[in-house]
């Protein structure tokens, strides 16, 4: 049976398989093609496009997590994190709502546990590699989200156990995905109070409800937060309220501090900012998963649309032949750049991804060195301004895409509209983004005021130096354009450290109170343009490795047209400064 699409892929200058085996990986593809075939021919993962009621789809995804443990497909991340990476890419295009469980379990509440804990919680991360309990990780509140150290829900030290009290209704834990009918164990934070003095934010796993009977342990009140849009209806966040729980002092998660039977507060680090630095650092698992929820939502827009693109006809020189909507420059200009940036935003997560493996790796082996912690804010800062990046290009690819369609992109059978709903609280959760950015400047600020120290991600490297003006092009217009970012975040930090000195030096206002006012127009450019570039540069250097030349000139001509969308909203800016890219773009 011949296919409208047909035609396009005999014009194709590379194979769709050798193109997946550079950018995914070999043995990657193997393993992901393994996983989607065993889904295919299980009649469980039939795609039903009727709409299941919230209590259908969480039941329907505790079958479908059962099964996906009865089919041995690779749920461990740490015997087999290749594997599991892999299962958790074909779940996330597969369905939102499942993946979200699975990962909720295994990278946050596992993670969490296993980068903040010691040897005396192995028996709780056997049982979560087995399987045996499902964990959930609380750390948002009623009142409080973002501003982690505010959290109000407590953990009193008392007679050689912790009493853990919610003090008003804004300390209620609120949004925990896996929490209201599954979980059985949970990452709880909360101020840990000793003989009175409060020792800040820690970390707790709490088994919450019996195994047996699933009822919530006494002190504990579980409840759920209600229906969602998307596919998020299946991941059972709920909200948890305690009572007077009382749990045993192992609870805490103790890697670098502990609470003695007689209640002696003991922290093996030099600072209460620096265990903070390192927990900030661990639980960037969450906002660097996120940014993959772009490359996939980009990569499913893009070529939903564009197929369709493909097959649509409308209009012509001459009646009755009418010509493939893609054929339209209009149409290439809409669609194109989501499927470049899919491809160098997924050059760059997958880089990221290793370097926080090896951090995390490090962190595991108890190190605490200064280099370390320079890592820890690398870390945080690159993930928290590459998260709204990303989530942003991927929910914004949906919605063109779907427009993109006309009338059909409208129909519950493109997938389209119901992408967007499940992709779009990406762009809120695990830190709401425009928020989130914030946290990057202030970080980039800070290095600036202090002596240049080497980091191993080298992303600050571009904070230093006098950039260079645009003169003429260069043979690659990858380097133009990095070459630009370097200048425009070399602008961006000098205006943004200007605005706040005035505002400051002036006694008009208080540092908190400046850098809100530097927000808009400098600030959270600055973090943006500091992720686009590194963005940008990763996703080069990968592109300068390949070695098969079909391949590298489709992938640079890819990472070129996402460099120049990318630069494009910044042009007024480097116009203004007098940097000369007008005349490239």
């Amino acid at each position: 049976m011949t296919s409208p699409l047909d035609e396009y892929r005999r014009k194709a200058t590379i194979k769709s398989q050798e193109l997946r085996d550079v950018v995914e990986g070999e043995d990657n593809v193997k393993i992901k093609d393994q996983i989607y075939e065993a889904l295919r021919k299980d009649p469980l993962f039939a795609r039903n496009y009727d709409r299941p009621s919230l209590e259908q789809l969480r039941e329907l995804n505790h079958r479908r997590w059962k099964r996906i443990v009865e089919l041995n497909l690779p749920l461990d991340q740490y015997s087999d994190p290749q594997g599991y990476q892999c299962l958790m890419e074909v779940l996330e295009t597969y369905d939102q709502g499942l993946s979200a469980r699975l990962a909720l379990h295994s990278s946050v509440f596992g993670m969490a546990v296993a980068s903040m804990g010691t040897k005396r919680h192995d028996d709780i991360l056997e049982k979560t590699r087995r399987n045996e309990i499902v964990g959930c990780f609380c750390l948002t509140e009623l009142g409080h989200g973002s501003n982690t150290q505010e959290i109000q829900t407590t953990a009193t030290f008392d007679s050689g156990e912790f009493i853990f009290n919610c003090p008003s209704e804004q300390a209620i834990k609120c949004w925990a995905g896996n929490l209201s009918h599954s979980a059985t164990h949970a990452v709880v934070f909360a101020q840990l109070y000793i003989q009175g003095k409060c020792e800040g934010v820690h970390a707790f796993v709490l088994q919450v409800r019996d195994p047996l009977t699933f009822e919530p342990l006494p002190g504990i009140v579980i409840g759920d937060m209600g229906e969602k849009p998307g596919a998020w209806n299946g991941v059972e966040n709920g909200w948890m309220e305690f009572k007077n729980h009382r749990a045993p002092l192992w609870t805490l998660l103790n890697k670098g501090c502990e609470v003695t039977a007689t209640g002696k507060y003991v922290s093996s680090y030099k600072t209460s900012a620096e265990r903070q630095s390192v927990s900030l650092g661990a639980l960037s698992i969450g906002r660097i998963g996120i940014i993959g929820k772009g490359v996939i939502a980009s990569g499913l827009a893009a070529t939903i649309a564009i197929r369709y693109s493909a097959c649509r006809r409308q209009f012509g020189e001459t009646k009755g032949d009418e010509l493939p909507v893609i054929e339209y420059p209009l149409q290439q200009h809409r669609l194109f750049p989501y499927l470049a940036g899919h491809f160098a935003i997924r050059l760059f997560h997958k880089k990221l991804m290793e370097h926080f493996t090896n951090y995390i790796i490090r962190i595991m082996q108890n190190e605490k060195s200064d280099e370390l912690m320079e890592f820890s804010k690398e870390i945080h800062a690159l993930s928290a301004a590459a998260k709204p990046v990303s989530t942003w290009f991927g929910v914004e690819a949906l919605g063109e895409a779907r427009r993109a369609c006309g009338g059909h992109g409208f129909l519950h059978s493109s997938r389209l509209n119901e992408l967007r709903d499940s992709f779009d609280p990406s762009q809120t959760f695990e830190g709401e983004n425009y928020m989130i950015l914030q946290q990057t400047s202030n970080i980039l600020l800070q290095k600036i005021r202090n002596p240049r120290t080497p980091t191993p991600m080298c992303t600050f490297d571009c904070l230093y130096g006098t950039p260079k003006l645009f003169s003429d092009f260069n043979s690659d217009i990858v380097n133009d354009i990095i070459d630009a970012y370097k200048w425009l975040i070399h602008y961006y930090i000098k205006q943004t450290a200007a605005d706040l000195s005035i505002e400051i030096d002036n006694g008009k206002k208080c540092p908190f109170s400046a850098r809100n006012n530097v927000q808009v127009h400098r600030a959270q450019q600055l973090s943006i343009a500091y992720a686009e570039l590194t963005i940008i540069d990763w996703s080069r250097q990968f592109v300068d490795e390949v070695e098969q030349l079909p391949i590298k000139k489709v992938l640079h001509r890819l990472v070129a047209l996402y460099s120049l969308f990318s630069i494009e909203k910044h042009s007024t800016t480097c116009y203004m400064g007098q940097f000369r890219v007008f005349n490239i773009l």
